[in-house]
């Protein structure tokens, strides 16, 4: 048996499948993890939530910051941006379905020594803060979507206390767990930056490079696409922007070893 973990598949359906081919996937023994962002920016969420859905029971994953945003458009919180590409989805006659199952996943999970995120964690959680939290707003999610996600957009207060008010305390920790790249000197999100690490940004740096109190943990992220495969001195990030025309990634755990598959042009909007 071998698990993998899966950067950002954004509705690259077809992209996926090559991934599929290049690691031998054995639907019987392997294990599939998926790090957020399943759909939108590419032609296919449809098909690829429809694969994910069939096989629920098999695979993991975490909410992205995509997922949330297909969420809020569902339950009639957001409208459609021009860039999106989720209206066949929402039309399929299995949206409910699909919706339920988005509901359930969480921010954060653990895998063997491993947790995964869509975009990091705060210098200032432990592995059990980070589940905890993931818990917290989880629980929130599913018990009213509409009124969770309707607080839930936003940059402020744009820092993490822990006696943050409910919706600030929320939205902060969604902020953290699938939107962070850079955080500032005073540990408070630097929401503008999305380009490459920086030899010197000046007012802030990526958030895997401040020291973390629990020095121990294993953190394999997706989300920074603009940065490609990066190991740092946590784990990985493993967004090969293949919703860019770059290419999807495979990690595989026991050993490490990265398998990619080219975007295949069927999935591409750019």
């Amino acid at each position: 048996m071998a698990a993998y973990v899966i950067s950002d598949v954004q509705g690259c359906h077809f992209s996926f499948l090559d991934l599929l081919d290049s690691i031998a996937f054995n639907k019987k023994n392997d294990q599939l993890i998926f790090v957020g962002d399943l759909v939108n920016r590419g032609k296919n969420s449809r098909k690829f939530i429809k694969w994910c859905f069939a096989n629920r029971l098999t695979i993991k994953s975490v909410l992205g910051n995509h997922d949330l945003h297909f969420l809020a458009v569902f339950f009639g919180i957001k409208k459609l941006n021009n860039s999106d590409t989720l209206s066949k989805l929402l039309k399929s006659k299995d949206v409910d379905n699909y919706v339920d199952w988005l509901l359930s996943l969480p921010l954060a999970l653990r895998f063997d020594d491993y947790l995964i995120v869509h975009a990091g964690i705060h210098p200032n959680w432990s592995l059990q803060d980070s589940l905890q939290y993931s818990e917290e707003v989880s629980k929130s999610l599913k018990k009213n979507p509409y009124k969770f996600l309707s607080k839930m957009y936003g940059n402020n207060p744009g820092f993490w206390a822990e006696d943050l008010k409910k919706n600030d305390r929320r939205r902060m920790i969604v902020n953290i767990f699938t939107r962070m790249r850079m955080l500032n000197k005073d540990l408070s999100l630097d929401y503008e930056y999305k380009g490459d690490i920086p030899n010197n940004h000046g007012k802030s740096k990526p958030w895997f490079s401040y020291r973390n109190q629990n020095k121990d943990i294993n953190i394999i992220s997706g989300h920074w696409s603009a940065i490609d495969i990066q190991k740092h001195q946590y784990g990985f990030s493993i967004d090969s922007g293949c919703v860019w025309g770059g290419r999807l990634t495979a990690l595989r755990l026991s050993d490490l070893k990265i398998f990619q598959a080219k975007a295949n042009p069927k999935d591409l909007c750019v």
